[in-house]
């Protein structure tokens, strides 16, 4: 296996480089560029050329090309036009913000969706709720569900803040600082949580149903386990493999919904930033941002394998007959 997970690893470049160039081509073909949002639709032509000249774009596109895929080889992002700071340097300023709202929306909808998965897969009138709810959620776009609930629980009953990460106002430190910052992520959590609920309970749902029908399941509830300690014990560890699998693959999207859902409660994350590169033309900071969503897919699903591997060693390559 670890010859396998290496051989993974080695694969990231040639899809990154995929990635990379696509963004290359479309930045390029894309109405407007950095020089009109820097110096306007009306700068003078040597403000424009003395523009070019230092933002490199008076070269060449092959050899733009070149210097860029040269910067990727090092990890250098390049420098945004916008920020004048390096690109690598302005995602990092934000991502702690947007990795608060994916890890916690992630823990939530996972525990959740396993746990309301499981009751479904018992049937009966509370799993017909259950998937009427999950669907409802999974049909409204993920925006709107957020101006939905921002609507209801923020502006209507006051009951969490309608935007941003802190309050300005309050000068908060330690465990004050973290229960301000919940609060207001509490909101972003909630609409990400339900949007991606459905996935995970319908996925946990169908595994459930196939493996609570196994021969080893039915033998471990003649043995006197509880139906709870028997699902969870026995098949569950069976059932997780495709749910890993899912939230690994949905891993870009997950992020994306992230990115949306930020905008809408004006959250400082990554949501904010590439909304401001796309309206700055910062193709540099476009590009790097969207690179990143690319890795953190990648290893999203390197990760999934390398639990399959633990979960059932029979999968590992090392085993698989010739």
């Amino acid at each position: 296996m670890p010859r396998y997970l290496l051989w993974r690893v080695v694969q990231f470049a040639p899809v990154l480089w995929v990635v990379a160039t696509l963004l290359f081509v479309l930045v390029q073909l894309t109405p407007g560029g950095p020089i009109v949002a820097l110096a306007g639709e009306f700068a003078e032509v040597d403000t424009i050329r003395q523009i070019e000249r230092q933002l490199g774009l008076d070269l060449p596109l092959a050899q733009q090309y070149g210097q860029f895929l040269g910067r990727l080889a090092y990890g250098d992002l390049g420098f945004s036009y916008f920020y004048k700071a390096p690109v690598l340097e302005v995602i990092l300023s934000r991502l702690p913000a947007t990795l608060v709202l994916v890890f916690a929306s992630l823990a939530l909808s996972a525990a959740l969706g396993v746990m309301l998965g499981i009751i479904s897969a018992r049937g009966g009138s509370g799993a017909v709720v259950i998937l009427l709810v999950a669907l409802l959620t999974l049909a409204l776009p993920v925006f709107w569900l957020g101006h939905l609930l921002r609507l209801g629980l923020s502006v209507e009953l006051g009951l969490f803040p309608v935007q941003g990460m802190s309050n300005a106002r309050i000068e908060h430190t330690g465990l004050a600082s973290a229960l301000d910052v919940a609060r207001h992520a509490a909101l972003p959590v909630l609409t990400l949580v339900l949007h991606q609920l459905a996935f995970a309970i319908l996925l946990t749902r169908a595994a459930m149903a196939v493996e609570t029908q196994r021969p080893y399941y039915l033998t471990a509830r003649a043995k006197g386990h509880t139906r709870l300690g028997a699902e969870l014990g026995h098949a569950f560890p069976n059932a997780s493999l495709p749910i890993v699998t899912l939230f690994a693959n949905r891993a870009g999207g997950f992020i994306a919904g992230t990115v949306l859902v930020e905008t809408v409660f004006a959250w400082p994350g990554l949501g904010q930033l590439v909304t401001g590169a796309i309206a700055n033309r910062d193709r540099p900071l476009v590009i790097g941002i969207v690179l990143l969503v690319t890795l953190a897919t990648l290893v999203a699903n390197l990760i999934a394998d390398i639990y399959a591997f633990w979960l059932d060693p029979r999968i590992a390559p090392e085993r698989r007959p010739a």
